[in-house]
Formats: C-alpha cells, sequence, structure tokens
C-alpha cells in the first residue's frame, strides 16, 4: 500500500515481472539516491502489471538506472519521471512489442533535472500521457525520446514540450512511428537552445492538434522534416514574441515530406535570423497566410525553396491565402530557385 523501490542507494538490484504477475504499490522509484545506479525493472509477457497508484521515477537521483517494458506487459502510474533530479543521468526506458504499454495518466517527464536520460517506443509500443516533456528544467540537457516502427505510438492529451527549460534535448520520430498532442513546443524558455525534432521515413507522422513553435523563444531550435516524414498542426511558428527569438529553423527535405499548416504560418513574428527550407521536392502548405517577418522587430528572417527530386518534383510552398514577406518587419527574404515553387492568392 505505500511505495515500492528498487535500488534505495545500491547498484545493480532487479524486479521482473513476467508471464502474467502483477506488483501493486504507491509510489514506485528505481534508482533513489545518487549512489544508486543500474537497478532495474523488466515487465514481460501478456497480463503482466506493474501498477502505481502514485507516481514512478527511473532514476529519482540516481543514474543508468533502467525499466523495460515488452511483448506485452504494462505498467501503469499517474506522473512518470526519466531521471528526476539534476544528479540523475543516463537513465532509459524501453517500451517495446504490440501491446506493450505504459500509461500516466498526469504527465510524462524525461529528464526533468538531469541529462541523458531517454526513452525508446519500438516495435509497436505505446507510451500514453497528460502533458509530455523532454527537458523540463534549466538543468535538464541531452534528454531524448526515439519513435520508431510501424504502429509505435507517444500519445498525449495535452501539450508536448521538447527543451521546456532545458537545452539540447531532442525528439526522433522513424520508421512508421508516430507523435500526437495538443500544442507542441520545441524550446519555450529564452535560455533554453538548440532542442530538436527529426521527423523522418515514410509514414513517420508527429500530430499536433493544436499550434507548433519551432522555438517559442529561445535560440537555435530545429525542425527537420525527411524521407518522406510528415508534420501536422494548425498555426505554424518559429519564434515568439520576443525580438531576442533567433536562429531557429526548419528544413522539409525529399519527396513525400511535408509540413500541412491548416491555419497560418509565420517565420519571424518577432525575432531575427530564423529560417525555414524547402529542397530537394520537400512540400509545406499553409491553409491561410503566411509571413516572412511579421511584427516591427522580426528582422532578417528567410524562407528559401529550392530545387526538384530525382523524379523532378518541385519543392513547394503552398498558400491558400496572402504571403507577406516583412509584413512590418525588416530585411526578412525569400528566394526561389533551382525549379522550385511558391504558389499564393496573393
Amino acid at each position: 500500500s505505500a511505495g515500492l523501490t528498487i535500488g534505495v542507494g545500491g547498484s545493480g538490484n532487479s524486479l521482473v515481472i513476467a508471464d502474467g504477475g502483477t506488483v501493486v504499490n504507491g509510489n514506485g522509484v528505481i534508482g533513489y539516491t545518487n549512489t544508486a545506479s543500474n537497478n532495474s525493472v523488466l515487465v514481460t509477457g501478456a497480463n503482466s502489471l506493474w501498477t502505481n497508484s502514485g507516481e514512478l521515477s527511473v532514476g529519482y537521483e540516481g543514474s543508468s538506472n533502467s525499466l523495460v517494458i515488452s511483448n506485452g506487459g504494462t505498467v501503469a502510474n499517474t506522473e512518470g519521471y526519466i531521471g528526476l533530479a539534476g544528479s540523475s543521468s543516463n537513465n532509459s526506458v524501453l517500451v517495446t512489442g504490440p501491446n506493450s504499454l505504459w500509461t500516466n495518466s498526469s504527465y510524462l517527464d524525461v529528464g526533468s533535472g538531469g541529462s541523458g536520460n531517454s526513452l525508446v517506443i519500438s516495435n509497436g509500443g505505446t507510451v500514453a500521457s497528460g502533458i509530455g516533456y523532454i527537458g523540463f528544467t534549466n538543468t535538464a540537457s541531452n534528454n531524448s525520446v526515439r519513435v520508431t516502427g510501424t504502429n509505435s505510438l507517444w500519445t498525449n492529451s495535452g501539450e508536448l514540450y521538447v527543451g521546456g527549460f532545458g537545452s539540447s534535448n531532442s525528439l526522433v520520430i522513424s520508421n512508421g512511428g508516430t507523435v500526437a498532442n495538443a500544442d507542441g513546443y520545441i524550446g519555450f524558455d529564452s535560455n533554453s537552445t538548440g532542442n530538436s525534432v527529426l521527423v523522418t521515413g515514410t509514414d513517420s507522422v508527429w500530430t499536433n492538434s493544436g499550434d507548433l513553435y519551432v522555438g517559442y523563444s529561445g535560440t537555435g531550435h530545429r525542425m527537420v522534416i525527411a524521407d518522406g516524414g510528415k508534420v501536422y498542426n494548425v498555426n505554424g511558428f518559429d519564434d515568439g514574441a520576443s525580438p531576442l527569438d533567433s536562429s531557429n529553423s526548419v528544413l522539409v527535405t525529399d519527396a513525400g515530406s511535408a509540413w500541412v499548416n491548416s491555419g497560418n504560418l509565420t517565420f519571424g513574428l518577432a525575432g531575427h535570423d530564423n529560417s525555414l527550407v524547402i529542397s530537394n521536392g520537400g512540400l509545406v502548405t499553409v491553409g491561410a497566410n503566411a509571413y516572412a517577418g511579421d511584427l516591427a522587430t522580426a528582422s532578417n528572417n528567410s524562407v528559401l525553396v529550392n530545387g526538384t527530386n530525382a523524379g523532378g518534383a518541385a519543392s513547394t510552398l503552398s498558400v491558400v491565402g496572402s504571403l507577406f514577406v516583412g509584413n512590418f518587419g525588416s530585411g526578412n527574404s525569400l528566394v526561389i530557385s533551382n525549379g522550385g515553387t511558391v504558389a499564393n492568392t496573393e
């Protein structure tokens, strides 16, 4: 009825739940203090279940602790953490195989304060959460999530933050993996830098039912859509309302790769030196208006539509509404080269 800890201060301790076994407790911890390392839990097989009525921490303060959910096993909790404290690094969770499931009824935080923590969802595994974070606090760096393989899924009923206040955190969606959420943010705080998302491979999809910000705040955030990957959202932005937001970028490249904005697309809302590159037959569509430099402080933002792919399909920016190159800003640009195509009504 109380908590369960695997590895309070020691190393190499383990729990295995298999063949339909069940463990039930309050809060769960794998690797509690900063001396606790290489402790592990394996939940494997149909109907194998670990239920935490409270939160689950894979690496509370410790490092290199792990959780594996495989072959139809299930883990359930409220909040989930992979690397909670600043000292907690290189902890990992793997959810792999059809019907393998990790449910977080509240939020899931991959690298709350630590560094080098990771989540991998593969081969049809599923992770469900309320709000998702990859690198939450300003000490969180180089944390990662990889969703790879057909039917592999990370679904969030709320927002997804790739680098909330931290830096150099990443999300990779590949080989037919899927991530879904409400609003999406790559870099949320003004001190966050260098967070990234890569969506690559046919049927790899990132669906934002709300808006997507590639650099809501901060600098050097990046999204790449390649090799047939797709990203969907309502309004798309490469920065927030601060003139200090800068050097955020999006690359859409290769045949079948698409960034679909059902609303507006704004490159350089208020910041500077942000960029969009569409190359090698990539496609960006905008359901309303597109802006390269919107507010008066927006400067030196750029859009480049360049080239065709091997099949001859042009790199394309398609805007249903109006296209503004420097609405109120200065030094903003649009370049169409080497067979690229831009289409808009005004």
